[in-house]
């Protein structure tokens, strides 16, 4: 390849490697060939432009004027320009963080047409506010930190993005990327946008403003990703506020609304008086400033002065899912407690939000304070109070709020609700599950097949009452009766354990249960008048031939006494245990009803016989007092002579004055009344 030869090289090859060059690299009428120019070798200066070579090109944008090149000045650049990227440094932008940028960026900004990107390098850029009037305009920096628009001085808004007008007056398509903002700690807005729809912000950080960082007005479908506000308001106005209209005779006043604001993975630290603030009321606008999204996003502050998240009258649709919020102090000399959301809105959407608490004193009044309006759905709620209970509650609610749901609400400490919520579940370890109802309220179980009440409470606060009803059983009971605990009531009469009574039908007497007047009684059961039946046992049927009362032990055996289904006594339980006496030479027991009475059977021994012992009968258990009747019956073919020689508390023994013949059987009953 032919080459030029190397100063210095090429030792006695000179003339043949430079011959060779010449040759190869030019055309035959001594030109040089196009392909044979070494790459990179055109400067600036060495393009066929239409202008002087001697004029001047700082801060003018290379540009074609039919299929010439001309350098022209950035506002006299075509329609074309719009493609390009425009630097403000190429504006005579310093970003020295002492000199006065505005005049510089607002050339820049002003140099583009519609859908320009002005680009601002690293740097600090003071400036005094700066206008984006052209549809589609981009202000993009290379990160938060490293490009900063500072304000010099003034109250201007560091960057205003409005339109002209309500409605068809919008600024449109326009964003703002990698740039943060800087209030210097003086008043003044650090982004407005009246009248504007359809923007994006992008990493824009907002730093150190004394008043409300940002301020919308009539601004639709915008979001906002990955952004911040740190040290952003005052003790009267929030980091960010949303507004439908300004006042009637200012800039800003239009007849529509707010509404489509998106924030994604979005934090406020160091608020003053509220991070955010819907105000679809503000200004006595009629229309309701709707449709705002929070999703991943953090509100804190050591600083408060307000309530972190408000939302005030004449909002709707407000949607957070995954909200963290930290009061941790409040300002000096600020109004406490505060509460950390606060709820004028209706169609309120609340998701997953958790309140962190500082330690200060009287610091907490609710997680969320819910004044007006409805619905308001709050589901997934916890909220953390580290040395006090909150002064009212984790939620409160208002007389004025109505059809307010809350969901899994927890908090560590303090009551957990206060007002009139339609649906509450409370949850812990402690308090169960709870549903808090006023004097008109009811708490319903509905069968969602029929449609039909299963379980209803009245909460009336003179008699409240459960209802049980289509069918439904109750069972219950307390474990301690000394007041009323609970009655049944029916159409026909009713029933109900009242001063250690269970009384049916209050005309008709009582059933003591364990208590005085019936103490050291089981159950008594006492008819109100003479002619009142005490108790009254039906058999089911004309046929039945089941026992209808029986006595059982405490294992449940069945002893004593039981009644058949015609009334008649039954022989039941253990029988008494029968020892034959000295005269017999054996003693059987027959029938038997459990130590109250029975049949014996005994034969006499056969020879020699004298007066003497028959039989002894030993009692299953021991009465309290010795017996005091023990009567026989002799039913023997032969009279026995058979008298009751003894008795104790044990048992009883049966005997004979007479000597008996030899062999002669005796048969007898007893009966014993103790």
């Amino acid at each position: 390849m032919a080459r030029l030869p190397e100063p210095g090289g090429d030792v006695d090859a000179w003339a043949s490697i430079l011959n060779e060059y010449l040759l190869v690299a030019h055309n035959d009428d001594g030109s040089q060939r196009v392909e044979s120019i070494p790459p990179h070798s055109v400067t600036l200066w060495d393009l066929d432009v239409k202008n002087p070579t001697t004029q001047n090109i700082t801060n003018l944008v290379l540009t074609n004027e039919d299929s010439r090149l001309v350098w022209k000045n950035p506002s006299e650049v075509a329609r074309a320009t719009t493609r390009l990227r425009i630097n403000v440094t190429d504006f005579g932008a310093k970003g020295d963080g002492v000199t006065d940028d505005t005049v510089a960026i607002q050339a820049a900004i002003d140099s583009i047409e519609n859908g320009g990107v002005v680009e601002i390098p690293r740097g600090t850029y003071p400036v005094r506010g700066l206008k984006i009037k052209k549809h589609g305009t981009t202000i993009t920096g290379e990160a938060r930190f490293g490009t900063r628009l500072v304000r010099h001085s003034g109250t201007d808004p560091l960057l205003d993005f409005s339109g002209t007008a309500s409605l068809n007056g919008h600024l449109k398509f326009c964003s703002v990327t990698n740039i943060m903002l800087i209030g210097n700690y003086k008043p003044g807005t650090l982004l407005r946008s009246y009248f504007a729809d359809n923007f994006v912000y992008r990493d824009v950080s907002f730093v150190h403003c004394d008043g409300a960082a940002l301020d919308f007005v009539e601004v639709w479908d915008t979001r906002f990703y990955n952004c911040s506000w740190e040290n952003c308001g005052n003790n009267d106005q929030p980091s960010a506020l949303f507004r439908n209209s300004m006042p009637a005779g200012e800039f800003g006043y239009g007849e529509d609304n707010t509404n489509q604001i998106h924030f994604l993975g979005c934090r406020w630290e160091s608020w003053r008086n509220g991070a955010v603030r819907l105000d679809g009321g503000a200004n006595g606008s009629s229309h309701l400033l709707n449709g705002f999204f929070f999703v991943s996003c953090k509100m804190e502050s050591r600083h408060a002065a307000g309530p972190a998240f408000q939302i005030m009258p004449g909002s709707t649709l407000i949607f957070v899912n995954q909200l963290y919020i930290a009061v941790m102090a409040v300002e000096p000399d600020q109004v406490k407690p505060l509460d950390a959301i606060e709820d004028h809105g209706s169609h309120i959407f609340m998701t997953d939000v958790y309140v962190q608490w500082g330690t200060e004193v009287n610091i907490a009044n609710s997680l969320a304070h819910i004044v007006r309006s409805g619905p308001h759905m709050y589901y997934k709620l916890s909220t953390y109070y580290p040395s006090q209970d909150p002064v009212e509650a984790a939620v409160v609610v208002e007389p004025e709020a109505f059809d307010v749901i809350l969901s899994c609400n927890v908090s560590n400490r303090g009551k957990t609700v206060i007002g009139d919520a339609a649906v509450v579940m409370l949850s812990s370890p402690s308090s169960g599950i709870g549903v808090p109802l006023d004097s008109t309220g009811s708490f319903r179980i509905v069968n969602n097949t029929t449609s039909k009440d299963l379980v209803k409470i009245d909460n009336n606060t003179t008699r409240p009452a459960l209802h049980t009803l289509n069918g439904v059983d109750t069972v219950g009971f307390s474990d301690n009766y000394t007041t009323e605990k609970w009655r049944i009531v029916g159409s026909t009469g009713s029933a109900r354990f009242a001063a250690n009574k269970f009384q049916i039908d209050g005309s008709k007497g009582y059933v003591g249960i364990n208590a005085t007047p019936t103490a050291n009684i089981a159950m008594l059961i006492r008819p109100a008048v003479e002619g009142d039946r005490g108790l009254t046992i039906v058999r089911p049927t004309g046929t039945s031939t089941l026992r209808l009362m029986e006595f059982q032990d405490e294992t449940y055996n069945i002893q004593g006494l039981a009644i058949d289904s015609n009334g008649r006594p039954l022989a039941v339980g253990t029988p008494p245990k029968v020892t034959a006496g000295e005269q017999v030479s054996y003693a059987n027991p027959r029938v038997q009803v459990r130590d109250i009475a029975g049949n014996i059977t005994a034969a006499v021994r056969p020879s020699p016989t004298a007066p003497g012992t028959i039989a002894t009968i030993t009692f299953s258990r021991p009465y309290a007092a010795v017996p005091l009747f023990i009567t026989l019956a002799d039913h023997s073919a032969i009279s026995g002579d058979l008298y009751v020689s003894a008795r104790s508390t044990t048992s009883f023994t049966v005997s004979t004055r007479s000597a008996l013949r030899g062999g002669l059987i005796l048969n007898f009953d007893y009966s014993i009344i103790a």
